[in-house]
């Protein structure tokens, strides 16, 4: 669990500007939606007090908070382009989606992502070397992309062949194997 927590904050420290003051509270606060999600904590933002006045923590408002986030910022910028930190939250959610085995999420990033990768392919790369725990969830949604709704699956070799130069070009060898197993 520490290393996990560890690896929050290493992520929180590549998604952000390192002064941590200078982080607007909307900010703050979307990260700390993302992380209490994933950890678990904080589920008294949202409850409700049953019949027996007993508190119970109102798993749908917490949902719907974290969908916000999650579309907030798989929504590119005015000038069509994600900016770091958006790539690298878009990747967060996938290690939330997998990693939580989120129906939702999981459905969401198999439409979403790849058309996201395919316009930043050398810095979600880039990004996926700098943060290597997140490579086997991206990928993993990547390939998910493949099959999805019916959709043909005889283009998942295509996109492999296309981007396999590429991913060993910025990623080290084991990155790039451990990102094209997920394809298997």
């Amino acid at each position: 669990m520490n290393k996990l927590i560890f690896r929050f904050l290493v992520l929180l420290i590549g998604c952000s500007t390192l002064n941590a003051t200078e982080l607007v509270d909307i900010e703050k606060d979307d990260f700390h939606v993302i992380l209490s999600s994933l950890l678990g904590v904080n589920k008294d933002r949202h409850s409700y007090i049953d019949s027996k006045s007993k508190s119970h923590a109102n798993e749908l408002m917490l949902f719907k908070e974290l969908e916000e986030v999650y579309i907030q910022y798989i929504e590119p910028q005015d000038n069509g382009v994600y900016t770091e930190k958006q790539l690298k939250i878009i990747m967060l959610f996938s290690f939330y989606a997998v990693n939580k085995n989120s129906g939702a999420f999981n459905e969401y990033l198999a439409t979403d992502l790849m058309p996201i990768f395919l316009d930043n392919q050398s810095t979600f790369l880039a990004h996926m070397r700098e943060l290597p725990f997140l490579i086997p969830s991206v990928c993993d949604r990547l390939s998910a992309y493949f099959g999805f709704e019916n959709k043909d699956q005889s283009g998942k070799e295509v996109f492999i062949e296309k981007i396999k130069l590429q991913m060993h070009a910025i990623l080290t060898d084991k990155q790039a194997r451990s990102c094209l197993i997920e394809f298997e």
